[in-house]
């Protein structure tokens, strides 16, 4: 019985001390540090000249890469860091960046070509928190997304309105667990390629939508 006690107060003190950081969250000055899209799942529609590739993708640490009549494209479901930073209670303003590499083997015949490949994804933003209980909440996102693309002599550049609803779940004191939905509407893109002296440019665009998780945690400034 007394272990029982002992388990249960154990239990409440948990629970208090989760209340306290999620109640305190998104408080005028704090400044919130993300690992987002680690793991998900997403849909893509890529369009290169006309061409549309259209993939599913699940990922766990790690990038999507579209392999088709569009080209190679990597999406924005990139694993990324970001930082936000709350102006006024709830309100918060920031952006993140992410980094992948790809080598891609395509064999033609008896010979195999290698191609590597690099991606970096900008994407500025702001939001609100909005908490349905002490240990839950949701927050909003809207920004836009700007990602470059480089393969050899290949390269390319999309910008897209992004669009994100994760739900926030306390893991621990500062420390909390995000998943939902994100949408990549893209507004205008293009990809060049360069053969000899010669180079040439052709409209690409690409939307994405997916359920992805994250982690967050805060400091007070």
């Amino acid at each position: 019985m007394k272990r029982s006690f002992q388990c249960a107060f154990g239990t409440a003190a948990l629970l208090l001390s989760s209340s306290a950081w999620a109640q305190d969250f998104s408080a005028k000055g704090q400044l919130a540090i993300s690992a987002e899209r680690l793991f998900g799942f997403v849909h893509d529609s890529a369009t290169l000249d006309g061409n549309t590739t259209k993939t599913d993708t699940i990922s766990l640490l790690s990038s999507p890469l579209i392999v088709g009549s569009s080209g190679v494209w990597g999406g924005f479901g990139t694993p990324r860091v970001a930082g936000d930073y709350f102006v006024i209670d709830h309100l918060s303003v920031g952006g993140a960046i992410g980094y992948a590499h790809w080598s891609v083997s395509t064999p033609n015949g008896p010979v195999t070509t290698s191609v590597d490949a690099d991606s970096f994804t900008f994407a500025p933003r702001a939001g609100y928190f909005f908490g349905f209980t002490d240990i839950v909440g949701i927050w909003p996102r809207a920004g836009f997304t700007y990602k470059t693309y480089s393969s050899g002599n290949n390269s390319g550049h999309d910008l897209a309105l992004t669009i994100e609803a994760p739900f926030m779940f306390t893991v621990i004191p500062h420390v909390a667990f995000w998943g939902g939905p994100t949408l990549d509407v893209g507004l205008s893109g293009s990809q060049s390629q360069k053969v000899g002296t010669t180079t040439r440019s052709v409209d690409f665009n690409a939307t994405e939508i997916g359920i992805q998780t994250g982690l967050v945690g805060y400091v007070d400034l």
